[in-house]
């Protein structure tokens, strides 16, 4: 576990809920509506506009929700169809619905249960283990989908025999196109990020938020289940073990650094520290193979019509240190 001071870095959760946890943006990444005026510049009834109730911000959210949903999607196709693993949705994100308005309500019944604390994208079992988790999920909740509906006590026999939990992200790049993608690395020599590594332009990373750095932790000692993050690109994907995040950090080739993220109403939240872990500190998961950019719209209850792009359909090629990893 980290060692961290509490007075200096206390472990809170930074959203009231997890409705805005879950749909935060970078403001890095708001470009449809205002790309060139900072947010902060803007008065709040510049930046909203009503969809549901929370007044979700069209465009840039809905896309990157969708995106989300894409990349656990072709996560999951890619494990399941192994003879090795089976993988079962966990996490509410997983199974939360795609319309703005549903997801609204989804979450508002999500937010009790999600005081028992952060649960992982998926589970991953060996291909036996999986069949009866399944078999057993079918007889007690009915169903495979109901999992988030039920506390982890209630399934905790069907939790531990799980070979690996799975965190699953997300990006809007092309890694073979990024500039220093491929390109040997320097250090820096000065200043608060010696020793830290230094590349000559945008390269893949894993991202991962200090706020969920505890809550993972504390899942993953109490079941002991190893945690990994899986991040998945436009033509790849790349994954770590969790553990190994701070071996790197103590290491001193990465460090924290600050970004700005805003809730669905448009309003910015509180600054967020997160670690950016490098492709080459992390192991190739997989490539994507054609994946689609689809275009789609949505209409508010105002008659306003969104427009985003989403990622679609494609098949991820497991590497082969996804089962050197996990055998």
């Amino acid at each position: 576990m980290l060692d961290r001071k509490k007075k200096n870095k206390p472990w809170i959760r930074s959203t009231d809920d997890i409705f805005n946890e879950f749909l935060q943006i970078p403001e890095v990444e708001i470009t449809w509506d205002f790309p060139f005026i900072p947010l902060d510049q803007l008065k709040i009834e510049e930046i909203v506009f009503i969809i549901n109730p929370r007044r979700l911000r069209g465009s840039d959210f809905l896309m990157r929700w969708e995106q989300g949903r894409w990349a656990e999607n072709i996560v999951l196709k890619s494990l399941n169809s192994t003879s090795k693993y089976g993988v079962i949705r966990y996490g509410p994100s997983t199974v939360a619905p795609t319309d703005p308005r549903e997801l609204e309500l989804f979450f508002e019944k999500m937010d009790e249960l999600s005081k028992e604390g952060k649960r992982p994208d998926i589970l991953l079992y060996d291909k036996a283990n999986y069949e009866h988790a399944l078999k057993e999920i079918n007889q007690r909740i009915s169903s495979v989908e109901r999992i988030i509906e039920v506390s982890s006590s209630e399934i905790e026999d069907i939790i531990n025999m799980a070979k690996v939990a799975i965190e699953v992200e997300n990006s809007l790049w092309v890694t073979e196109k990024m500039p220093g993608f491929g390109k040997t690395p320097d250090k820096y020599t000065r200043g608060k990020r010696k020793g830290q590594l230094k590349f000559s332009g945008p390269v893949p990373t894993i991202i991962v938020k200090e706020e969920d750095i505890k809550p993972l932790q504390d899942w993953q000692n109490k079941y002991e289940i190893p945690i990994y993050v899986v991040h998945v690109f436009f033509d790849r994907a790349y994954f770590i073990k969790f553990d190994e995040i701070f071996d790197y950090l103590k290491s001193g080739l990465i460090g924290f650094e600050v970004q700005k993220y805003t809730n669905p109403d448009g309003t910015a939240s509180t600054p967020k520290n997160i670690l950016k872990i490098p492709y080459i500190l992390c192991k190739e998961f997989g490539t994507v193979k054609n994946p689609k950019l689809v275009p789609k719209s949505f209409v508010d209850k105002n008659g306003k019509v969104m427009t985003y792009v989403t990622f679609e359909g494609g098949e991820l090629i497991l590497s082969k240190e996804v089962f050197k990893e996990w055998g």
